[in-house]
């Protein structure tokens, strides 16, 4: 990984929004995963596939060591995040990667989750579309109906009354 990426110059990594929305490069490099790739070929964007083509030959497709994602499937669930891909995870376990082989990741998407873990992981994010995140969230449990609140959200039923839990933002300090 990272062969023909110079360690001072920042490395983007794409995710789907990214590419579709056509984020352009000022500096640095472009990598996302094969996973993106699929995204957007077969997701439902079959007009952005003229984007998808520019892009990609200026995007290098990377695959992130097992030891990193297994890292992000981790801290998913400490954290209590939910709803995330197999391309999200990857992406995040390779901007972890350059992190530590001392690049300066930044991770592109709309994707709060996405931006939530990569803030968690003290990597910069380059927000598209909305505003994004502000800060770490670590998501709790509760229950709309008992009032029940529970420690790190794993969805389930409450155990008191037996209603579906919920989450909303819970402590904000991380070790």
């Amino acid at each position: 990984m990272g062969n023909s990426i110079v360690k001072e110059q920042k490395v983007y990594i794409l995710d789907a929004s990214a590419i579709l929305f056509g984020f352009t490069l000022t500096e640095g490099h472009q990598v996302t995963c094969r996973e993106v790739i699929e995204e957007v070929r077969f997701g439902g964007a079959a007009p952005y596939r003229a984007t998808l083509i520019k892009e990609e030959a200026r995007a290098k497709i990377v695959e992130p060591k097992e030891k990193y994602v297994k890292i992000v499937e981790k801290k998913i669930k400490e954290v209590g995040e939910i709803g995330l891909s197999e391309a999200d995870i990857k992406l995040l376990a390779i901007a972890l990667e350059f992190k530590d082989k001392g690049y300066q990741p930044i991770v592109v998407s709309a994707d709060y989750s996405v931006q939530n873990l990569s803030l968690i992981f003290n990597i910069n994010i380059e927000k598209i579309i909305h505003r994004g995140v502000s800060g770490k969230i670590r998501w709790v449990s509760y229950c709309p109906n008992c009032k029940y609140a529970g420690g790190v959200f794993k969805g389930g039923k409450c155990p008191v009354c037996g209603s579906r839990l919920k989450r909303r933002p819970g402590s904000l300090s991380f070790k």
